[in-house]
């Protein structure tokens, strides 16, 4: 056993790693198969037609001596009974005959010696019992037919009682039991089989024999192209198959090898970018060197830019301002009314300067500050601001809704800034409307939180919605609502900072409601 080991691993590892051995495998195992489906489809249809031909002949047989022994029974002639059991013994089927009367004592018997010439043992019959019709009993190796003997009345003729006619109205005297030889019949099936097996085995042999060279042929070329693959697999980009043939494989091959030349072809260009990237990294380091330069430097004009809008701009504005209060302190009682709106609108205009200097100082300080993210209590800030507001307008009445337990992760400072300037839009676009009313909400949608602030103000047309976060654009005259119209757009560059979303949606005269996201966090 351990000698016949070494053989059956290596055929199985051969036919894990080889296909030619696999497809050869299952043609041969689906031939087998085929094969063995048919000699067994063949061999049972021999066996049921010889089984149903001894059947047939058992049959007639045991009608035959129940016809003829008829009349001997009746008549009580044991002879000339016997003479109708040895009628049969020309079959060389038949092992055993017998003759029975009503109360089943044998009248006649015949038994036939077997092929080995020893004398069969003689078969137990039972008496027909009355009603008795007639059947067949198979054994291992032998058939027993019964039967009965019937009395001939006049309702029925003798053709219909040979032929199960006419039985209603006879009755039984006696019986007939013949045992039929079945290895004859066996030994014909093992012949026929041994025969299919050879038969079998011998076109077996030749269609493998004929196969083999087809599947070779089949199989070379996908040899030839595994090789190649894993030549290309070890860096090989030479490597090339031979096309043996115009059919499919044969365009597999040619295939492989376009794909081979288009690899070199790939690899060579390769090889030329990286030396181009070699070439250009030279000077990388010194370019990225006079960029952050430029960088800086530009960050430091936009720090002077910011600087001047906070200082250098605004001290000019301070001392207009104080040349229109001294003019009205000083010339008061001589100006007329067209010279003091004149002061007035030169007064608003310095104010209203000044407004959009400080406006673009936050832009800057908004777009230059480092985050320091913290878990923030949104709905507290809220309160804050709100109140805020109730301190600077305290005749106003606005109703205002703040959802508790609303918490993100953010910039503390930001986020007050950015729900500053929504909940000072708010109150600003509401302050025509005497039910105003501001509410403040949240949701939570894929891990971030929806935040949204909603007023019944004044609204604004969704057809300018794109321009709304552009810097200094407004929507509103500045006699309707005040304003420099820098609001929204620090609102949306926090948002953004905090790497989340913001969009209004509004209607003329049914107010504004503002949605902004912010990662999710606990409550502060």
């Amino acid at each position: 056993m351990g000698a016949n080991a070494p053989p059956v691993r290596s055929f199985f590892a051969v036919l894990r790693t080889s296909f030619r051995a696999k497809l050869f495998t299952v043609i041969c195992l689906s031939i087998i198969a085929l094969s063995a489906c048919f000699a067994a489809f063949f061999l049972y249809n021999q066996y049921r037609s010889l089984h149903d031909k001894l059947l047939t002949e058992g049959r007639l047989m045991t009608r035959l001596l129940a016809h003829n022994a008829r009349l001997p029974l009746f008549a009580g002639n044991t002879d000339q009974l016997q003479e109708v059991v040895q009628g049969v013994t020309g079959h060389g089927t038949v092992l055993e005959t017998a003759i029975l009367d009503r109360e089943g004592h044998p009248l006649a018997h015949f038994v036939r010696q077997n092929p080995r010439n020893d004398k069969s043992t003689p078969t137990a019959f039972s008496p027909p019992g009355p009603g008795v019709e007639g059947r067949i009993r198979d054994g291992q190796d032998s058939l027993e037919f019964v039967e009965p003997i019937l009395t001939q009345h006049s309702a029925g003729n003798e053709e219909d009682l040979f032929f199960e006619g006419g039985r209603e109205s006879s009755t039984v005297i006696g019986s007939v039991h013949l045992v039929m030889d079945e290895r004859p019949l066996h030994r014909k099936v093992n012949q026929l089989a041994a025969t299919a097996l050879l038969v079998t085995a011998a076109a077996l042999v030749a269609v493998i024999g004929a196969l083999y060279p087809v599947i070779r042929g089949i199989t070379r070329p996908l040899t030839h192209l595994e090789r190649g693959v894993r030549e290309i697999a070890a860096g090989n980009k030479e490597v090339r198959v031979p096309v043996e043939s115009q059919d499919e494989l044969g365009s597999l091959a040619a295939s492989f090898n376009s794909m081979a030349e288009s690899l070199l072809q790939r690899k060579l260009a390769q090889e030329e970018s990286e030396r181009k990237i070699r070439e250009l990294n030279v000077n990388l380091e010194e370019m990225v060197r006079r960029r952050t330069a430029e960088l800086m430097a530009a960050n430091r004009e936009l720090e002077s830019f910011n600087y001047s809008a906070s200082h250098d701009l605004r001290a000019p504005l301070l001392r207009l301002r104080g040349l229109c209060q001294a003019l009205e302190e000083d010339c008061g009682d001589r100006l007329d009314g067209e010279l003091r709106d004149y002061l007035d609108r030169i007064a608003e205009v310095g104010v209203q300067m000044e407004r959009v200097m400080s406006a673009m100082s936050s832009l800057f300080r908004v777009q230059r500050r480092e985050l320091e993210l913290q878990p923030v209590n949104l709905s507290e800030l809220v309160e804050k601001v709100v109140a805020a507001h109730r301190a600077t307008e305290p005749q106003r009445q606005v109703a205002v809704s703040v959802e508790p337990g609303a918490a993100a992760t953010g910039d503390p400072e930001l986020l007050w800034v950015a729900l500053d300037n929504l909940i000072g839009n708010a109150w600003k676009f509401t302050s025509r409307r005497a039910d105003a009313r501001i509410e403040f909400g949240s949701m939570h949608q894929e891990g971030e939180l929806v935040c949204f602030i909603r007023d019944n103000g004044a609204g604004f047309n969704m057809g300018y919605a794109h321009k709304i976060f552009e810097p200094f654009h407004r929507l509103h005259g500045q006699d309707e609502f005040p304003g420099t119209g820098v609001g929204l757009a620090i609102v949306q560059r926090i948002i953004s900072r905090h790497q989340g979303r913001v969009w209004l949606e509004s209607a003329e005269g049914a107010g504004t409601t503002c949605y902004f996201t912010l990662p999710e966090s606990a409550p502060a």
